[in-house]
């Protein structure tokens, strides 16, 4: 082989060249470099001969990239590293080098040829969408949103960590998973809505935006909200356009879903306590009316009750209206005198308090006077409130750490047959009872009157 015809070859090659091209002994000792190496570096060829030319490395980058270059010249593998290099103008900039050996017929090593590519401009674009990356991970994590993407050709669902996180679903979980599993997710009464908001976001005559509330069902069994954002993607298909992707975001949108059921509750509630007091007053007055021997008797009497009955008020208006834990701490007897304090009659014992003291806390005081509230309502209403003869006995027991609580009427209206509905009262009181407090009422519809027996354990009430 002639060598020196093929150096002549590569000397006219390399100054040819766009990139920086240099050339190196067997044993690694560089002895070449193009023009466009020189001008780029501003070094001089005896600045750089040997291992002169490392002066323009970048000093964090020179250890591993002369660990690279020893090992390919001590085992003949091609070389390949990525560092900075320093300019002219004292900058750096990142170049890819690579080099391969020039073996003889013996296959020894007699020379390394090899090039340098500016990739500085291809460098600064991935480190600007690492960048932008990191911000737009940031951003999601947040605003507490995940990622989801529907390849309509696989037929796939692809969703990120947050997503995950969101679904409560292990780490290792797959993010990918067909439409069909994803859809199966959401629950089964808003299934089909989503199907539908999918098809008309990808419908060619559409603008391809998808926005879509449902309800999907945890791992645990719970029901979670979500609001779901995204765009469909549409490539042509012959004279029109077919959707091939749809992107977008996902939110958790439980507690606003949940403060805007309690809102609708207090709106209800409002309404069913201004019905109450009107219908209480309403019974206050046909009572006082025929108990009064005068209507000055009959006012002063009206006026009690009726103070009365705004002070009971007062500890059952709604916690909202209130704020959290907002209301009193009171003893259960007390609480019960001042809820039923509008029914009492002078002179007479229709209503009997009775049991050990107990402490109901401030965040659960509203809770209970409404359950109680509800109870006395019902009762001045259709039973043994409503009737001079009708007697209240409301008597509790302290075991196991609970409150055992027994509300019993009797003398009112018999009771042919319980009721076939519950009011919303009954409702709202079966919440707060089971919600709020932790624990039971049961209804029992007996011929001389309701009773009532209410179990409430201890550290609820009286936290």
């Amino acid at each position: 082989m002639d060598f020196n015809a093929t150096e002549n070859q590569f000397a006219v090659l390399a100054e040819s060249l766009p990139q920086l091209v240099w050339s190196a002994r067997a044993d690694g000792s560089h002895d070449y470099f193009n023009r466009r190496w020189h001008e780029f570096t501003g070094l001089t060829p005896e600045q750089c001969l040997g291992d002169g030319w490392q002066v323009a490395v970048h000093p964090k980058d020179l250890p591993e990239i002369q660990a690279q270059w020893r090992r390919s010249v001590e085992t003949g593998v091609p070389y390949e590293c990525e560092y900075r290099i320093r300019n002219a103008s004292g900058r750096y900039e990142w170049m890819l080098s690579r080099a391969v050996p020039i073996q003889d017929l013996s296959g020894d090593t007699v020379r390394w040829f090899g090039t340098s590519t500016n990739i500085d401009a291809q460098k600064k674009a991935e480190e600007a969408v690492r960048n932008l990356e990191t911000r737009y991970r940031l951003a999601l994590e947040a605003a507490d949103l995940g990622t989801w993407q529907i390849d309509f050709e696989k037929n796939v669902v692809l969703w990120d960590e947050g997503t995950s996180i969101l679904h409560h679903l292990p780490h290792q979980e797959a993010h990918t998973r067909s439409l069909d599993e994803a859809i199966q997710m959401v629950h089964p009464d808003d299934r089909e809505n989503v199907r539908i908001r999918i098809e008309k976001a990808c419908d060619p005559r559409s603008d391809g935006h998808y926005e879509c509330e449902y309800r999907a069902l945890m791992p645990d069994g719970r029901i979670h909200w979500f609001r779901s954002v995204g765009q469909a993607s549409f490539a042509p298909d012959g004279e029109g356009a077919q959707a091939v992707s749809l992107s977008g975001v996902l939110s958790d949108v439980t507690e606003r879903h949940t403060f805007e059921e309690a809102q609708l509750l207090l709106t209800r509630e409002l309404n069913h306590r201004v019905k109450n007091l009107f219908a209480i007053a309403n019974g206050m007055v046909s009572m006082t009316a025929r108990t009064a021997k005068d209507p000055k008797e009959m006012a002063t009497a009206l006026r009690g009750r009726l103070s009365a009955l705004s002070r009971a008020h007062e500890l059952v208006q709604p916690a909202a209206a209130m704020g959290h834990g907002a209301g009193p701490d009171v003893d259960l007897a007390r609480l019960c005198e001042a809820v039923l304090e509008p029914y009492r009659q002078v002179g007479t014992d229709r209503v009997g308090i009775e049991g050990p003291s107990v402490h109901v806390g401030s965040n659960t005081t509203t809770s209970l006077a409404l359950v109680l509230h509800e109870l006395a309502t019902n009762a001045a209403k259709y039973g043994c409130l409503s009737s001079p003869e009708g007697r209240l006995s409301i008597r509790w027991t302290i075991h196991d750490e609970a409150v055992d609580l027994m509300w019993a009427e009797s003398g009112g209206p018999v009771i042919e047959t319980p009721p076939n509905f519950q009011g919303f009262g009954t409702q709202l009181s079966q919440r707060s009872i089971a919600g709020q407090l932790g624990g039971t009422l049961e209804q029992e519809w007996l011929p001389e009157g309701l009773r009532v027996h209410m179990i409430l354990p201890l550290s609820r009430l009286t936290g």
